[in-house]
């Protein structure tokens, strides 16, 4: 019988979780989160408490091999597959944000400007 089933959903995600592998895994998250979100404050911590929250809910579900893997896997999507960007109110538009973590991944970064957008359409 799994843990969660005897104590219930509510305290098997407030447990927490003892494996070093996925605390290192977890902070290496974090860590790409606060790089790549860095001006909003807001996304890295509902970023952090969901993903935590969902790794507390499935601790009796999935290996800890499994569990470091997804953690690895969503890092690496967040540090180098998302791309921030801020708007310039002078002249409403947006400034792209890329750092070397983006160009050392190794795939062209398509950039286009708005013009090329509107030539693309059908």
């Amino acid at each position: 019988l799994k843990l969660e089933h005897c104590l219930g959903n509510s305290v098997a995600e407030n447990m927490a979780i003892r494996s070093r592998r996925i605390a290192c895994a977890y902070r290496d998250f974090c860590r790409a989160v606060q790089t790549t979100f860095a001006a909003d404050r807001f996304a890295q911590q509902q970023l952090r408490l969901e993903t935590a929250r969902t790794l507390r809910k499935h601790v009796y579900q999935m290996s800890e091999d499994a569990l470091v893997a997804d953690l690895k896997s969503g890092t690496d999507m967040i540090r180098y597959e998302i791309i921030q960007a801020s708007l310039n109110p002078e002249t409403q538009n947006y400034r792209a944000h890329i750092n070397q973590d983006h160009i050392s991944k190794g795939r062209v970064l398509d950039l286009l400007g708005p013009d090329e957008v509107l030539k693309q359409k059908p």
